[in-house]
């Protein structure tokens, strides 16, 4: 046989193999990069459209007490005033992030919503960078694309809340740290940090991941950089992780001249870990439930219980003892909690903190009629991704290792939708990879993996998403008080009447409830049933401040002015740092024509809390009064300063002695 020749392939000089290697991988680059550019476009006009329906609507008001208290730290921030007593019990993210917006567009909430609307799409891009370094683009399209698509994520990016900026940052945080190990840049580890640190000052316990880190750093991490420089990278990441959280401990010292990073772990380890715990947020007897408010009575309810005046450091580690001691006490009943902890974070249900989002989103905002996708759906591909993935031993494992410190920190705690959102979109990237696995099976026919694979998503489904009725969720009376309290901000009263005994129809001995249907009954002028609503709320819990303060202002509104002080008084015995019950109390002072007893509350008012207008547009009148133009005239400039109305007639009367 004669030999064959050898057949040659003419090469075209304008294109060789290689060439059209990079031409497909420009082609398939670019049809990636359209699509992601697609995603975000998506995922914003989704979040707009939303933002456009909740506009007019209670929603868009805040609807929870949080958003009330961040509001004022970040006018107090404004006014430069970055020491304000009550900030310490506030986690200041937030706050500066609202400051900001102000600073640049004025107040205006809907500036600040499509600040997060914007934030939260191009949350898209950074989760899309993430499942494609770990996995592959396919995966990162589709890990984009139902982030898009989470109805929770959405629903929160219009609500005044941290949620959405936490999020952001936490993905920065994880994406910056896999640039570091890809490009072997040691200093971004720094950056990595300062974007921990970030997040940390909104959300403490993301400080746990820290103990989780290592576990990947010197494992995958180390192969890369090597010993000395992870060694190096970890330092770094930690300079700058303290570097951010340097400025509120250093706030926090000014405030109460000692050194502490956070005061609300001890009540929150606490909440999580009682004999009436239930695996969600509670509120302790005789505690509020309302920020600021809620630490401040836990510190009074510690110090009557230990008989001695606390800090509200020395108040927190009471609250964590005792919940050391439930431990301790019931090890039996404490395993049985955390194991429906673990399975609360697992379930489909998005336990509410304040605000029910199921509820309120189909309530006012008709977008949320469109089948978004839902937790119930992310959480089973998400496990069945991360069991498919664990014979990988690379970058993936820092992923797991976050979502693994989250689950840990939501068992040491309590479970809440607001609290699981920042890891959602970790366990989205793993449900994408589920899915391409499917791809990929499908596409080589391995049949006995693809029905074990099935098999195991489907009994992770019915886990997860099944009724169970020992993890049902309790009614929420807080979401009721909450749309009562925005109802009468906007004037709506009947509406609010109707809210607000709705939520003590679930829970009769709720007392903010009872505070604010009082407020309703006082904005009405019926101000004989608004004294008796807030008797209510005192007799459930006498130690409650609020209760005493609205019963003074009733008191007073009807010109019972022995009873006004005296409730005042009990107001300002559970809580001496209460500005607003010194002012009040001085103006019942000023009406009995007690003039020095009425400048001496004033004064502690403007001590207390140097921004507080009232108090002294109140002094530059009793001041007056008293002859001391000086002071009258440093008082009234103050006021006017801070935004106040000064008489005209005493403002002429005064001008004259400048």
């Amino acid at each position: 046989m004669g030999r064959k020749k050898k057949k040659y392939i003419a090469k075209s000089p304008e294109k060789s193999l290689t060439q059209e290697t990079h031409t497909r991988h420009r082609k398939f680059n670019l049809k990636h990069l359209q699509l992601l550019i697609g995603i975000i476009i998506l995922a914003l006009a989704l979040r707009l459209l939303y933002i456009k329906q909740i506009i007019s609507t209670p929603l868009f008001d805040g609807l929870v007490t949080d958003t009330e208290k961040y509001q004022e730290i970040a006018l107090y921030i404004l006014k430069g005033n970055f020491t304000h007593p009550s900030s310490i019990y506030l986690n200041p993210l937030y706050p500066f992030f609202l400051s900001l917006i102000y600073l640049i567009a004025g107040r205006s909430h809907l500036a600040v919503v499509i600040v997060q609307g914007i934030i939260d799409a191009l949350s898209c891009g950074l989760i899309y960078y993430i499942a494609s370094t770990l996995f592959n683009k396919r995966a990162g399209i589709i890990a984009a694309l139902i982030y898009a698509c989470y109805g929770l994520a959405i629903f929160y990016s219009g609500i005044l809340l941290a949620p959405t900026i936490v999020i952001f940052f936490t993905l920065l945080f994880i994406a910056s740290l896999l640039i570091a190990k890809k490009k072997s840049k040691i200093p971004i580890f720094f950056i990595s940090g300062v974007f921990l640190g970030i997040v940390a000052l909104a959300t403490p316990n993301v400080t746990l991941f820290l103990f989780f880190l290592p576990l990947w750093w010197f494992t995958v991490l180390k192969r890369t950089l090597g010993v000395r420089n992870s060694i190096l990278g970890f330092l770094l990441l930690l300079v700058g992780f303290l570097l951010v959280l340097s400025p509120m401990i250093t706030r926090n010292y000014l405030i109460e001249k000692r050194l502490f990073y956070s005061i609300l772990g001890g009540l929150s380890f606490y909440i999580g870990n009682n004999e009436k715990a239930t695996g969600y947020f509670m509120s302790p007897y005789g505690v509020s439930i309302t920020p600021v408010d809620q630490v401040k009575t836990s510190i009074r309810y510690a110090e009557k219980e230990l008989g001695k005046m606390l800090n509200p450091s020395e108040a927190s580690h009471y609250w964590f003892t005792k919940g050391l001691k439930f431990i301790k006490d019931n090890p039996l009943d404490a395993l049985f909690l955390y194991l429906k902890k673990c399975a609360l974070f697992w379930r489909k249900e998005e336990i509410p903190l304040n605000i029910n989002y199921p509820f309120f989103s189909k309530a006012f905002a008709p977008i949320f009629k469109l089948p978004f996708i839902s937790f119930g759906i992310i959480a089973p591909l998400a496990l069945l991704g991360i069991f498919l993935s664990m014979r990988r031993k690379d970058d993936a494992l820092l992923v797991t290792l976050f979502i693994l410190s989250s689950v840990v920190s939501g068992v040491l705690f309590f479970v809440s939708d607001r609290y699981r959102l920042p890891v959602v979109p970790f366990l989205i990237v793993y449900s994408s990879y589920t899915i391409c696995c499917f791809v990929e099976m499908t596409r080589e026919k391995e049949t006995k993996r693809i029905i074990r694979a099935a098999a195991m998503l489907i009994v992770l489904f019915a886990a997860i998403n099944l009724p169970i009725d020992y993890l049902k969720t309790a009614p929420s009376s807080i979401s009721y008080n909450n749309l009562g309290r925005i109802y009468n901000k906007q004037g709506s009263f009947d509406k609010a009447f109707v809210a607000l005994k709705r939520a003590l129809s679930i829970d009769p001995s709720f007392v903010e409830a009872h505070c604010n249907l009082g407020n309703t009954y006082f904005l009405q002028g019926l101000i004989d049933q608004a004294i008796e609503e807030y008797k209510n709320a005192a007799k459930i819990q006498p130690h409650y401040t609020l209760a005493h303060y609205n019963l003074g202002i009733a008191y007073n509104e009807k010109g019972l002015l022995e009873d006004a002080v005296t409730e005042y008084k009990q107001a300002l015995a559970i809580d001496p740092n209460y500005p607003e019950a010194h002012n009040n109390l001085g103006l019942v002072y000023e009406k009995k024509g007690l003039v020095d007893e009425a400048i001496s509350e004033y004064e502690k008012a403007v001590a207390i809390n140097p921004n507080l207008e009232q108090a002294h547009n109140n002094l530059g009148r009793a001041y007056y009064a008293k002859k001391n133009y000086k002071l009258a005239l440093l008082h009234c400039d103050k006021a006017v300063e801070l935004g106040g109305r000064i008489n005209p007639k005493l403002l002429e009367s005064l001008n004259a002695y400048r």
